[in-house]
């Protein structure tokens, strides 16, 4: 029953999720151009601190501890404490707030340095594995479908995608559904928030993930955290 969220639990999802979008667009002012070094004076462990102040100064809780990593760091482990490591390369980015006790979950994956046209390439790839797994999202549909379709439009880098596609938010950060392989087979129903977040990781190179929390709705689906997924590069 917890699955199915009511109407005030859908818009205090909506509410921290919009809080979660400001917080990112205030990332990026924090993050000033690394004139297209290799390296940003910013490391994982300040740029984690200063996600922590702004959810702080907004009278929030984090949904879980924000994730910074970047570089070789990125591609090792899905979930890793950041570090005294300089941003380097992909940065992914994984945050959340609480609205009176609901979560919100949102990951972007920025770029500091030039990326070559293989990362360009990889980047898109995670993209639209994303954009093709929202577009699977319906009530009535089988939750491992979505994952399916994921991992189908990575290609030949879905060996690379290494954990579920996604999981149910509300007042825990992880519920039910489970959104991965046929090994369950739970149906995504109206009025369920889920996330769908797809990722790319190869060991000691690069680390990828692209996550948006959804509604899901009779007709489709509704993207709740909206900040931009174009390749940012600073």
């Amino acid at each position: 029953m917890a699955q199915i969220k009511t109407k005030e639990e859908i818009e205090n999802i909506k509410k921290a999720c919009r809080e979660t979008d400001a917080i990112f667009k205030n990332i990026l002012k924090f993050l000033p151009r690394s004139d297209l070094g290799k390296t940003h004076k910013i490391t994982e462990v300040e740029l984690r601190d200063f996600i922590l102040f702004e959810i702080k100064k907004r009278g929030l809780r984090p949904s879980f501890p924000p994730i910074v990593t970047s570089g070789r760091n990125a591609g090792n482990d899905i979930h890793p404490q950041p570090t005294d490591k300089k941003l380097s390369g992909f940065v992914i980015i994984d945050l959340g707030v609480k609205v009176n006790g609901y979560c919100s979950d949102m990951t972007r994956t920025i770029f500091v340095g030039v990326p070559t046209i293989e990362q360009k390439k990889i980047y898109d790839l995670v993209l639209q594995s994303e954009l093709a797994g929202i577009g699977e999202v319906k009530s009535g549909v089988y939750a491992f479908t979505v994952d399916e379709v994921c991992r189908k439009a990575l290609g030949r880098y879905a060996k690379y995608f290494i954990h579920m596609t996604g999981h149910g938010v509300g007042k825990l950060i992880h519920e039910n559904p489970r959104i991965y392989f046929k090994i369950t087979k739970p149906i995504l129903d109206d009025n369920m928030v889920i996330t769908v977040e797809p990722g790319v990781y190869i060991k000691n190179k690069l680390g990828i993930r692209i996550e948006d929390t959804i509604l899901v709705t009779k007709k489709g689906s509704t993207i709740l955290t909206k900040s931009p997924k174009e390749l940012i590069v600073i």
